[in-house]
């Protein structure tokens, strides 16, 4: 094992008991004995993170900040990376505010995980305990269309913890949606020969996608017929030996079916957490080590910041003091020619009823992908966005996702926006993005 970081860490001293609580690595039985601390936990999160997780994204974010204010490079593609779909209860048809499509259909290409299964046969939850257990109206992926008349969506993920919360029935369902509306989608197999990741061109990109989760709710029975794509290591213990042979061989296969951009899409980590946890960083180190130029994370429902990899010496084309700080604990030896890696621990959600405000919001990462001098694929992230799930909005009350702009300006013009709130927005935006001077 290394000696650098993250394989070796500080590890947090006395934090309080349900802040280390993670129902991810628990029986439904333990589960429920915790389910005070799970609450707590829900309703006011986690910032804390060892001392070396906090100090290595301080540098991060100052590289994700250089990268982003290069100048738009001439004929790139951009890239819209959103988080979790999940069940909405009611308002299906009204609740995609006109300016969040307009803004995602800017993208040439977005993807996303579909948390939820869609299913006309099952009931539409509404209600506890169903909240537990997902299922929602197929409007809640129609409504994301292109002026065109195509999706938003150029693919989903739809391995996580809720794909089999209607069983074998509810996962076709879904998947039979998602063909009808000409989505590709990875998670899911149904024990056949169906290829585990899918792929789409963008203005001439050729971009592979693959999706796998840690596993499914403790609660959930696993069904023989249906296969998902295992994140082993998505949630494990220190010191747990990282062997990813299926990602070593989608990421090959990929290669040779000529993706010029890989994708690789995990549901991993721990939830309302707003640092990656050591454990699940070296998983992402692996896959983007082994080929991957996008690792897609969700799971934690709170964004979590974003981390670049260089390899081969790609770091060296950067000036400093950027470079420094590559080399200090991002610069690695990989497969291939010099690249950068990035890795998005937790995107948040994009859509939900999930009820404390710092889950109400979605964020929209943007990157820039384009050709470099040699016609290799390269990419830079770009100015991002946010989305704020609003429950009962307008003369009408109903349920809209609109631009967190948007949302502030609405607020400021009929409310009195209690400080908190643009207290958190702040802290968002440098958590994930940095301070704009160095």
């Amino acid at each position: 094992m290394s000696d650098r970081f993250p394989h070796r860490y500080t590890p947090e001293k006395r934090i309080p008991a349900w802040q280390q609580l993670r129902v991810e690595n628990l029986s439904f039985r333990d589960s429920a004995l915790n389910v005070i601390s799970y609450i707590r936990k829900s309703i006011y999160k986690k910032r804390s993170a060892p001392s070396e997780v906090v100090q290595h994204f301080a540098g991060q974010r100052q590289i994700f900040r250089y990268l982003m204010n290069q100048p738009a490079e001439p004929g790139a593609v951009r890239l819209g990376i959103v988080g979790d779909i999940m069940w909405l209860r009611d308002g299906w048809d009204n609740f995609l505010d006109p300016g969040v499509l307009d803004y995602m259909n800017a993208h040439e290409a977005v993807l996303g995980n579909l948390e939820s299964v869609i299913s006309t046969r099952f009931k539409v939850p509404s209600v506890f305990p169903d909240y537990f257990t997902y299922n929602s109206h197929p409007n809640l992926v129609r409504t994301f269309r292109r002026p065109s008349g195509g999706s938003t969506f150029s693919a989903l993920s739809v391995a996580n913890n809720h794909a089999l919360d209607r069983d074998e029935l509810g996962a076709r369902d879904t998947q039979e949606l998602l063909n009808e509306l000409s989505i590709p989608h990875s998670g899911i197999t149904f024990n056949d020969n169906t290829r585990p990741y899918t792929v789409f061109e963008v203005n001439g990109i050729r971009v592979g996608f693959y999706a796998a989760a840690w596993g499914l709710n403790s609660f959930v029975a696993p069904n023989p017929n249906v296969h998902m794509n295992a994140l082993p290591g998505g949630i494990f213990e220190p010191g747990a030996t990282i062997e990813l042979p299926e990602i070593r061989r989608v990421l090959a296969d990929m290669a040779a079916d000529g993706c010029e951009y890989r994708v690789i899409a995990v549901h991993w980590g721990y939830e309302f957490e707003y640092y990656p946890c050591p454990n699940v960083m070296r998983v992402g180190h692996e896959i983007a080590r082994l080929g991957a130029d996008l690792v897609l994370g969700t799971h934690p429902h709170v964004q979590q910041p974003c981390e670049t990899l260089f390899f081969n010496g790609y770091e060296d084309r950067l000036p400093e003091p950027y470079r420094h700080l590559a080399k200090e604990n991002s610069a690695l030896t990989g497969e291939g020619p010099p690249r950068k890696s990035m890795v998005a621990y937790s995107m948040g959600n994009l859509a939900t009823t999930m009820f404390t405000f710092e889950c109400k919001i979605g964020w929209i990462l943007s990157l820039r992908l384009f050709r470099d001098s040699t016609g290799r694929i390269d990419w830079n992230p770009d100015a991002s966005s946010f989305v704020m799930n609003v429950p009962r909005f307008g003369r009408k009350r109903e349920r809209k996702l609109l631009m967190l702009d948007d949302y502030r300006r609405l607020s400021q013009n009929h409310r009195r926006v209690p400080p908190w709130e643009e207290e958190y927005f702040a802290f968002l935006d440098e958590h994930l993005h940095g301070k704009p001077e160095m």
